[in-house]
This record gives structure tokens, sequence and C-alpha cells, in this order.
């Protein structure tokens, strides 16, 4: 019972709501609300979050109101996180201290510097300044990531059938969008590894992929199988997904699905093709699922469908070996009948030996 109940209160107890780039909530929703005050660098005014042109060396001040929209104080906590992307192929500007890429130069939660709460008295408004320090090294394409709003105190708990508290927080991001200039930045994709996976405690395997560029790759289309090694022309398991987004210099782990069956030790090749920015990039690579890892994945993992037993396979063996036990009782039977055939034989002629001799007595 264990089992089900684990990933059902971690996926309640880490619900998050992102209204991102400032999306309006009503005050039933939430107890603040959030607005980022546009500076005059700001790219397009329209826009609700930060897009903004940047010079080497400087220094940006973003201001953000936030508005107490209760009665009672509210202490609100404010982050800076560098936009990464989930396992879900989407941009995330709500993860706090994430495993960075390698090809990530400047990370957004480095140069920006935030106090890290902020008290509201009732009906208060009050605006909060940001301070970010622009690398005095120019750099190509964007830098991007979020200001981080979440309540401090947990808007509702709720007990389950376990006694387990369950915490459902609220959040806004404000993005923030950096660049220099408007210079096109060329897109590229990697296929970093591929190997057993879980996710949500179901079996999958985990195509890691890599955007390198200071850009977003959007509108992404992944079209992935997985084979045996010795048999490449039927795939065990296909997905297909459109619409992925990708953060700048960002890598995820993309999910091909098995179906809910169990991992099988063995080798096998994952062939890939992903379509996006009018490229299409092909990727094959061969891995393999250790005894250890097939049981660890299947022993932790719920709902698994049993495969159907292959009786034809059985029937198949059991034919060969009921043909063989014939042909050899056959043959055991040929060899005896001619066994006593040839002693029946061997007897008759020691018989008329035996005649022959006594007539010449």
């Amino acid at each position: 019972m264990n089992k089900f109940i684990k990933p059902i209160v971690a996926i309640i107890s880490m619900m998050v709501m992102y209204v991102l780039f400032n999306v309006e909530a009503t005050a039933e929703e939430m107890s603040f609300s959030v607005e980022a005050q546009l500076p005059d660098n700001q790219l397009d005014k329209n826009k609700t979050y930060f897009d903004l042109r940047v010079t080497p060396g400087t220094n940006e001040e973003l201001k953000v109101a936030l508005q107490n929209n209760k009665d009672e104080e509210v202490t609100v906590q404010i982050q800076a996180n560098t936009a990464t992307t989930n396992d879900n192929g989407v941009i995330d500007y709500g993860e706090v201290k994430p495993e960075l890429d390698k090809s990530l130069k400047v990370p957004f939660a480095r140069i920006a510097k935030v106090d890290p709460e902020v008290t509201l008295g009732p009906k208060e408004k009050k605006v909060v300044t940001i301070p970010v320090n622009i690398p005095s090294s120019s750099f190509e394409g964007i830098i991007l990531g979020g200001l981080y709003f979440t309540q401090k105190e947990a808007d509702k708990e709720t007990k389950n059938d376990a006694g387990m508290q369950i915490e459902n927080k609220f959040a806004y991001v404000v993005g923030v969008r950096l660049s220099e200039n408007d210079k096109a930045v060329e897109s590229d994709l990697n296929l970093l590894d591929v190997a057993a996976g879980q996710r949500n405690y179901r079996n999958v395997v985990v195509a890691t992929l890599q955007n390198p560029m200071p850009r977003i790759l959007g509108q992404m289309t992944v079209n992935a199988q997985v084979f045996a090694e010795n048999d490449l022309n039927t795939a065990i398991f296909t997905t297909k997904q459109e619409n992925l987004n990708m953060a700048p210099n960002s890598n995820f782990g993309y999910g091909i699905k098995m179906a809910n069956k169990a991992f099988k030790p063995g080798k096998y090749v994952m062939k890939m093709t992903v379509e996006a920015d009018g490229k299409t990039w092909p990727f094959e690579k061969a891995f393999e699922i250790t005894a250890d890892e097939a049981k660890k994945f299947n022993d932790e993992a719920v709902d698994l469908v049993e495969e159907p037993t292959d009786y034809l396979m059985y029937i198949i063996i059991g034919a060969v070996i009921l043909v063989v036990i014939i042909i050899g009782l056959i043959t055991w039977m040929v060899y005896q009948k001619r066994k006593r055939e040839a002693e029946l034989k061997r007897k008759k002629a020691n018989k008329k030996k035996k005649r022959k001799n006594k007539k010449k007595e």
C-alpha cells in the first residue's frame, strides 16, 4: 500500500501553481499579487515580464510591486532562479538550485541578488528592487531566468488517511529575459545519454537531450523508438510528442514510455528524430539494461502489466521434444526388431549346421 501512497503524496505536496510572466490570479487564490514595473530599456512594453536590452558591465534594477490582498500580515519569499527545462519539455522558472547544464556560462541566479523575505502589512503595497549585475564580457543570445514569489506560510494544510500533512503552495513567477543585441543564434541539439529510468514510479527509457546554445529551442517534435539490439526492424516502444520547449543552455530527460511493462535485461538501441527551427536532428544510441537495474526499477514500479504467457513457444518446444522421443522410440524399436531377426537367423543357421553334422556321422 505504501508504494501507492508515496507517489500520490509526493505529487500533491509538491503542487505549485506557476503564474508565468505575471498572469493574474484572484485574491481568493493568492494572498498577494505581483506586478513588474518595466524600465525604459524594456524591448516590448506590452509584455508583462522583463525583456531587457542590456549593456555589458552595467547594473540593472528590476522593480516589482507586491500587493497584500489580505487584512493580515503576509510574508513573501523571493528567489531568483535560472531557467531550466523540466522532464516534460517545458521551460521551468521555479526550480531552486537546479543542476545546470555545463554549456551555461552565466546563470541568472548568479547575477541577480534578492532579499529572501519581504513582509507586507494588511493591504500594504510595496515595491522591491532586485539588482542584476550584467557580465562585463559581452554575451551572445539571451540570459533567461525568473523571479519566484511564494507566501512563507502554507496556504492550506490537510491530512490524508495516513495522517501525513499535505501542503499546497501557490507562486508567482515573473520572467526575466536579458539580451545585448538582436543577432540571431544558430540552433543546435545534442543527445547526451540513454538509460533506463522511472517517472512517477513507472518505467521509462530516458534520453537526455541538450540545447547547448544561448537561445530558446521551441516547438520541438520528438519521435523516439526503442529496439532490441538483435532486431532493428521491430520497435518495442514508440513515443511521439509535440510542442516541447527547451531553455537556453539546458538539458532534460525525454521519457520514452514503456506502457507499464517490466524492464528486461539486455542490449537495446534508441533511435530518435527531433524537428525544430526548420531543422531535423537524427540520433541513434545503443544502451544496456543490466539485471540489477531491471530488478531495481521493476520492484519500485507501480501498475506493471503482466505480459501474457507465450503458450505457443511452450507448445512448439513440447512438440519438438515429443517428436524427438517418438523418433528415438521408433529407432529403438527398429533396432530391437533387427536385433531379434539377426538372432533368429543365427539360431536357424546353427540348427542347420547341427543337422548337417549329424547326417555326416
